[in-house]
This record gives C-alpha cells, sequence and structure tokens, in this order.
C-alpha cells in the first residue's frame, strides 16, 4: 500500500467510522482530517473503505498512533486516532481527500454521494 495521508493527532481533530456489514456490497467507512499546518486553513479529510467481515477490537486510552499496518500478510491494522481507537483485519483502500468540508461525516456524505 502506497503512504497513507497523514492524521492529525491533535485532540480537536475530527474523523468518523460508518460501520456496515464490511463486505463488496456494505462496506465500512473511515473517515480522518488530515495534518494541517495553520489552523484557519480549510480543513482535509481522508476518506477509506474497508473491508472486513470480522468484529473490531477496540482500544482503550492507549496513546493516539495514526494508522499501522501491524501485519500486511493479515492485513492487520492498528486505527488510532483521537476518540476513535481500534484494530482490525481486512482491506484498507483509500478513496479520496475531501478539501473545505467542516466535519468528517460531511466529508464521508460527500464521498457517498459524488456529483
Amino acid at each position: 500500500m502506497s503512504k497513507l495521508p497523514t492524521p492529525d493527532l491533535n485532540d480537536q481533530a475530527d474523523n468518523c467510522l460508518l460501520i456496515a456489514r464490511g463486505d463488496e456490497v456494505s462496506p465500512h467507512w473511515l473517515v480522518y482530517e488530515v495534518h494541517r499546518d495553520f489552523l484557519s486553513a480549510p480543513r482535509t479529510f481522508a476518506v477509506f473503505r474497508l473491508w472486513s467481515e470480522y468484529d473490531f477490537d477496540w482500544l482503550g486510552d492507549e496513546f493516539t498512533e495514526g494508522l499501522t499496518c501491524l501485519s500486511s500478510s493479515d492485513q492487520h491494522w492498528r486505527i488510532s486516532l483521537p476518540r476513535l481507537r481500534f484494530e482490525c483485519w481486512g482491506e484498507l483502500e483509500f478513496v479520496q481527500t475531501c478539501y473545505g468540508a467542516a466535519s468528517a461525516s460531511e466529508a464521508l456524505v460527500r464521498a457517498l454521494t459524488p456529483d
């Protein structure tokens, strides 16, 4: 997998996870705010599809580190963002960057309803 967009790990950064069936028809969706240099800059979000038919392992209040592939052969991921921490097994696909959205949920709606 190519380099993923770097998440903003500050407490005010926004993210969301839409949990669905996790299969080809109804994948999960992950959106997180991308690091920005200036707080006044328009917000940018990275949008991903996640195919995983396994249960997520929810993590506690461990430190926030971003997205880490723990095992590429097993497609084992640790997603650790502000207020959203879990491990999962499955395929993570970068879909797009959404520029200028007010929130992660708005970025997700834009990705799900293209022009």
